[in-house]
């Protein structure tokens, strides 16, 4: 049955206003993507409208959330900072020495550093905080007096790159035994006067042992054991590594003593840490 002609303006009329009210909220809505535009529906435009209403904030939600969760990433890289850069030494961290970038080590925990209860007596006798003495940049080495395989090594290696190291007037090396029950402060004068040693910012250190093991493995990452080589006899096992601390006394550096090939890229690092 075809419709009467009266039948057929309403419709024409009623599809018209329906037109004009989406296209109107198009107009008001044109901020809004491409994916979220309004656009006609097939259900009637009340049921469109109020889907459309409750997207825009939900958009709105979505964009402060993402706001804030980007701003709150670049915060946190910003701190940690953790990229390497080759202007600036690592820090160390955690079990493994793991090597970090802190925008601020002071406010960074589990930084390996020297321990403030960290005493020592030098060759002179005189007790020192390692950590309070002074704030000059310091370089650490293990050895013992009575050490008839690598110890005698490092300590010439030692004597050998001081030219190298005549740039750095303030530095202090620090060889610190890991048999301080028989060298004592004695000994250790007479092992510095058998190497000719001049060099006044070289201090040699005996200790607690069981403080002395806790700073080689704790804060170096040095295995320090000694075990039994004949009766009333002990041999120890140690690193041949160099340890660079700040003024700060942050571990910044960890350097072969044994041989040469380490040394430059060790005067290296010491020319950033004091701005050369």
């Amino acid at each position: 049955m075809n419709p009467s002609p009266k039948q057929k303006p309403n419709r024409i009329h009623n599809f018209n206003k329906r037109n004009k009210v989406i296209f109107r909220m198009q107009k008001t809505q044109t901020h809004l993507p491409h994916r979220l535009a309004l656009k006609p529906f097939t259900n009637h435009h009340s049921d469109g409208s109020f889907r459309i209403v409750l997207l825009i904030p939900l958009f709105r939600k979505w964009i402060f959330l993402s706001l804030i969760g980007f701003s709150l990433f670049l915060l946190s890289c910003k701190e940690s900072n953790p990229i390497p850069n080759s202007n600036v030494l690592p820090y160390f961290t955690g079990k493994d020495f793991d090597p970090v970038w802190p925008g601020d080590p002071i406010g960074t925990s589990g930084l390996k550093q020297i321990p403030d209860a960290f005493k020592l007596t030098n060759h002179l006798g005189k007790s020192i905080s390692l950590k309070e003495n002074s704030s000059n940049i310091s370089l650490v080495v293990f050895f013992y007096a009575t050490c008839r395989g690598i110890c005698p090594l490092i300590t010439k290696n030692m004597i050998q790159i001081q030219p190298d190291l005549a740039e750095f007037p303030n530095l202090e090396i620090h060889s610190i035994s890991i048999n301080p029950k028989e060298d004592t402060p004695t000994v250790l004068s007479n092992y510095r006067k058998l190497y000719k040693i001049q060099n006044p910012h070289w201090n040699f250190y005996t200790g607690d042992p069981e403080s002395i093991g806790t700073f080689a493995k704790e804060t170096c990452g040095a295995e320090v054991e000694g075990f039994s080589l004949e009766k009333n006899k002990y041999e120890f096992v140690h690193t041949e590594n160099i340890f660079l601390f700040d003024e700060k006394k942050y571990l910044r550096g960890i350097y072969r003593a044994k041989g040469t090939g380490d040394i430059q890229r060790l005067v290296s690092d010491l020319r950033i840490l004091t701005k050369k």
